[in-house]
């Protein structure tokens, strides 16, 4: 099993590197075979596949690129930043070019901002569910007023022992989704 961390942001100066390097110190914690995914590798312009990504029909290189970063992951945990009380726009577009690399995959979320992303949240689950992903229902949920201190991120116990909960669920899901997706392969064979 392997999970993605998807790494949320993209913005200069922006907290989301500091977040993913603990999330990915949680995942080497427990053993976890993880890789992070970073959107701005990818050269991703605004949007610009004449067919909707949830096709999976792509005709540019850089979506071919991206997709293939995405594919081999059995879950993802997207750590996302709330932008004016929604998604980050940037990730948003990233996220628009693909579609079936999240199918019968679970996705977990680790958000951060002034009421701890959860809005941000809540937008994402619409929008993985559109791909056919199972969102996790728990959230490992940051505040910038409580959890970075002095240009670090040292979350607070109460938030950080969220993380627990929603990778064991994550990974309990990871497992049993593999059966849905072999069936699923199964029926396009047949």
């Amino acid at each position: 099993m392997r999970i993605g961390v998807i790494a949320g942001s993209s913005r200069p100066g922006a907290l989301n590197p500091l977040v993913v390097e603990w999330v990915v110190s949680q995942l080497e914690e427990r053993g976890i075979d993880h890789e992070v995914v970073h959107f701005g590798a990818y050269d991703l312009p605004i949007l610009d596949e004449a067919i909707p990504g949830g096709a999976g029909r792509y005709e540019n290189e850089h979506t071919k690129a991206w997709a293939a970063a995405l594919r081999p992951f059995d879950g993802y945990i997207v750590v996302t930043p709330e932008y004016n009380h929604s998604v980050p726009g940037p990730l948003k577009n990233a996220i628009d070019f693909v579609g079936p690399e999240f199918a019968h995959k679970p996705v977990a979320f680790v958000s951060y901002g002034a009421d701890k992303g959860v809005r941000a949240v809540e937008a994402w689950r619409l929008v993985f569910a559109n791909f056919r992903a199972a969102t996790v229902r728990g959230v490992a949920a940051f505040s910038v007023f409580t959890d970075f201190k002095d240009g670090a991120f040292a979350p607070e116990e109460v938030s950080a022992k969220t993380f627990g909960p929603m990778i064991e669920d994550l990974v309990a899901w990871s497992e049993g989704f593999a059966l849905v997706r072999e069936r699923a392969a199964e029926k396009v064979a047949s």
